[in-house]
């Protein structure tokens, strides 16, 4: 499971107050580098840095997520200058690129004592827009989307039939032993499947509420299916993550990007966590049918 959870720019690790201003490019030691993402977890293939928009970036702007980071050093950038080359690109939906943009990056904005954040990504957009919000940004050339069409954009019956058989397959998953949430029905906020694969996925979150003015609680659940054929009979859970508590105070993965990388035929699919407060980001990939969490990044944020 997912844990809870350029003017390219290289600099010693910044206290957590540093200043947000340009930092100065300094080499480093690609072999350690590309070693230490090897140990993380991270596919080098991917390139050597994730950006992903923060609640408060708007659109030219995000946080930079170095792969290889920890808890201790999510705001360091040493090394990030050599690594990312031409500064370039490319922006994500889920439905696949929508436009690439030069990178620059600042230090990690100024933070309370006790906590942390990642260094910021500056974006000059090709053409000075895109189309829609992204979702995920990689270094350009490195991966390729995997589209994920919404429900939404289904018709009516065919988003009511995908709707009811999700339901059916969550509710039969063995780990429900909520006594809280246990009778209260599924229901499907958000649904997006794969097209064009030999053999599909579905990633769905769900939802089941107490409904009490007092005290309001919340399960989400977050289930990738495989589905080899239109029939849901064929249907399987491969992976899934549930997560309770105030409503208000609750924060799930969310699906970004499903992606292959130019190495690699295997299929990943890019989680992220952002309640404004903390943020981090895994990646889940499927081999022979079975999906397993490949990396999961530090979490910045708050103790």
């Amino acid at each position: 499971m997912v844990s809870s959870f350029f003017s390219a720019c290289d600099r010693p690790q910044p206290s957590a107050g540093g200043d947000s201003t340009v930092v100065p490019a300094r080499g480093t030691d690609s072999a350690s580098r590309r070693e230490e993402l090897i140990n993380s977890g991270w596919d080098p293939s991917a390139g050597a840095v994730l950006v992903l928009p923060t609640v408060d970036g708007g659109m030219v702007a995000g946080s930079l997520l170095r792969p290889e980071a920890t808890e201790l050093t999510v705001a360091d950038t040493v090394g990030i200058g050599a690594a990312m080359g031409d500064r370039r690109l490319d922006l994500f939906t889920r439905s696949g690129r929508i436009g690439g943009a030069l990178l620059s990056v600042e230090a990690a904005p100024k933070t309370e004592p006790g906590c942390t954040a990642w260094p910021v990504a500056r974006l000059a957009i090709d053409g000075g827009t895109v189309s829609a919000p992204w979702t995920a940004a990689f270094m350009a050339g490195r991966v390729t989307a995997i589209p994920l069409d919404s429900i939404e954009g289904l018709a009516a019956r065919d988003s009511a039939r995908l709707a009811a058989d999700l339901t059916r397959l969550a509710s039969g998953l063995p780990d429900d032993t909520s006594h809280t949430f246990r009778t209260l029905p599924l229901v499907v906020l958000r649904a997006w499947r794969t097209s064009g694969l030999d053999s599909g996925f579905v990633v769905a979150t769900l939802v089941r509420r107490v409904n009490q003015e007092d005290d309001p609680k919340e399960e989400r659940l977050v289930i990738v299916v495989n589905a080899p054929s239109t029939d849901a009979k064929s249907w399987k859970v491969a992976w899934h993550e549930r997560a309770s508590g105030h409503e208000e105070e609750l924060v799930v993965a969310e699906p970004l990007l499903a992606f292959r990388t130019a190495r690699s035929g295997d299929l990943h699919l890019l989680f992220g966590r952002d309640d404004g407060v903390a943020l981090g980001a895994a990646v889940l990939t499927r081999a022979g049918g079975v999906w397993r969490v490949l990396w999961e990044s530090a979490v910045a944020g708050c103790d």
